[in-house]
């Protein structure tokens, strides 16, 4: 399973760099992840007074719906390489008037500037996607160490059925070629990386963006 991953060859600078491009236009290019995104938060679970923590959270739509949804009893973290995705999700926050229950921070999810132990909740969408292979265990390492016992970790990602219409073996095929043409994003399958960490009742679920790119929802919990 873990050998079915391609490898990204695009450096955080490179990311960093493209994504500040992309802010501007970035919720339309990404509209069919909408779905996808629900339902991640749907399986996320995140209540009235949640610590969350968003990594790599964009232009900051689902982490102002967890901010509504954990009240004023709890509190959102997000973390994010690109300053403009950043300055962009700053003015949303603020127009929302969330800013009381809304940390944001420049980082990179390879070392999370946060503490053992602190997140009920870790949501992560269209991210792991543009981490190299060999990082993506460093990366959900830090996811691990910084959740509580007990507290959920959310994987929304590009992904790949075993079907010929979901195999993504054409899109592979022109991501080799020129990974900038598709936002640095390639297919990717987390469920075995979280049972080797020890995750406890993950589950994975397919869903279709426009009926054609599949992602994929993983979700399970830190043992108690």
């Amino acid at each position: 399973m873990l050998n079915k991953i391609i490898d990204a060859p695009i450096t955080s600078q490179k990311a960093q760099r493209l994504y500040d491009f992309l802010s501007p236009f970035y919720d339309y290019l990404t509209r069919y992840e909408r779905l996808s995104k629900a339902k991640g938060l749907a399986v996320a679970e995140i209540r009235r007074g949640h610590i969350v923590l968003e990594v790599g959270f964009g232009t900051g739509q689902t982490l102002i719906a967890s901010a509504l949804k954990v009240g004023n009893e709890g509190q959102v973290y997000g973390i994010d390489l690109s300053p403009r995705m950043l300055e962009k999700t700053r003015k949303r926050v603020k127009k929302l008037a969330l800013t009381k229950r809304v940390d944001l921070q420049l980082g990179d999810a390879r070392q999370l500037p946060y503490k053992e132990n602190v997140f009920d909740v870790l949501f992560n969408s269209y991210m792991l996607d543009l981490i190299d292979t060999p990082e993506l265990t460093t990366v959900l390492t830090e996811f691990e160490r910084v959740l509580k016992p007990g507290g959920r970790l959310v994987l929304v990602n590009l992904s790949k059925g075993e079907n010929w219409y979901s195999n993504m073996k054409l899109y592979e095929w022109i991501y080799s070629k020129c990974p900038s043409l598709l936002g640095g994003c390639r297919p990717v399958l987390t469920k075995a990386f979280l049972e080797e960490l020890g995750f406890q009742k993950v589950k994975r679920e397919i869903i279709f963006a426009g009926h054609i790119i599949p992602s994929e929802i993983v979700w399970g919990n830190k043992p108690k």
